[in-house]
């Protein structure tokens, strides 16, 4: 059902097979699903599947988030043209009652959510470990660009295995911070996700340090599932958490410390303790990669 798109009518008319997007790809509730509509369908013209967002009335606020997540990826798509991380943007717009939609690639893995359940499971810590490694990259690539996610969550990350490796996507750039837009004065007012987003995006600018809390946060989720963002702060949670490896909480801890100047002051920092970290726990292992 669609009612809220005619899939007739110019943009739409060019895809064919347009379904909203299935319930069980979008993992845990989230707030995406009030802001905007969700749809599948394959572009008749390349014959490729595509992702295509609509916000879901017409409004400045919801409006302005979309564009700024056109804006980011137009950036990334020119500056980063071969990488496989992020959402190639195909086409954008706005409709005539005002709501602006894009049209993205569609990419098959499914939101890290849907992995992740309420109680822990130690046999994957490691496959938790590798997986925030590559997010990590992908966020490093980000950041060379200067611009920072702001909003990575387990929705926004999709994931697959291939030959034992994780395949990483990181998608919905509606929060991005890019400094050559905004530290030049452009808007930012972005949505966020609370126990994810670091704190000081309320008081200033995000840089690379915000993206480290909140993938301090993702990983944290991935190996005590989602019990935690129930009983408090990420920081409260994993500093009264007994089970986990004395070594990797105090990685964890770093990331997330809520003043931004204690934590890894890079993704690649924060890698590097990583791979160090399995390294101590699982000697020569061979698919760690350089960063």
């Amino acid at each position: 059902m669609m009612a809220d798109v005619d899939a007739k009518s110019p943009p739409f008319d060019q895809f064919k097979g347009m379904q909203p997007l299935e319930k069980d790809r979008r993992g845990h509730v989230s707030v995406e699903t009030a802001r905007h509509h969700l749809y599948v369908g394959t572009d008749k013209r390349s014959n490729t599947s595509v992702l295509i967002k609509v916000t879901s009335k017409p409004g400045l606020i919801y409006q302005d988030n979309l564009k700024n997540e056109i804006a980011s990826l137009l950036t990334v798509n020119q500056s980063l043209p071969e990488s496989q991380y992020f959402p190639l943007l195909r086409e954008h717009g706005a409709l005539r009652d005002g709501r602006v939609y894009i049209v993205a690639s569609f990419f098959p893995e499914l939101p890290l959510a849907t992995a992740i359940g309420k109680e822990r499971i130690p046999d994957k810590t490691v496959a938790y470990v590798l997986t925030a490694m590559e997010i990590a990259r992908a966020l490093g690539d980000l950041h060379t660009l200067k611009i920072y996610h702001v909003d990575l969550n387990p929705m926004n990350v999709l994931v697959r295995l291939e030959h034992g490796r994780p395949v990483v996507r990181v998608i919905d750039f509606e929060s991005s911070y890019e400094w050559s837009r905004h530290s030049t004065g452009a808007s930012y007012n972005p949505p966020n996700t609370p126990g994810y987003s670091a704190p000081e995006i309320l008081r200033q600018a995000p840089d690379g340090r915000s993206d480290v809390f909140s993938l301090g946060a993702v990983l944290y989720t991935m190996l005590a599932g989602y019990q935690w963002t129930w009983e408090g702060d990420v920081g409260t949670c994993v500093s009264g958490d007994r089970d986990i490896d004395p070594d990797l909480k105090r990685i964890i801890l770093e990331s997330v410390d809520p003043d931004p100047d204690n934590r890894y002051p890079s993704m690649k920092d924060f890698h590097a303790s990583l791979a160090a970290h399995l390294e101590r726990i699982w000697p020569g292992r061979k698919d760690v990669g350089s960063w």
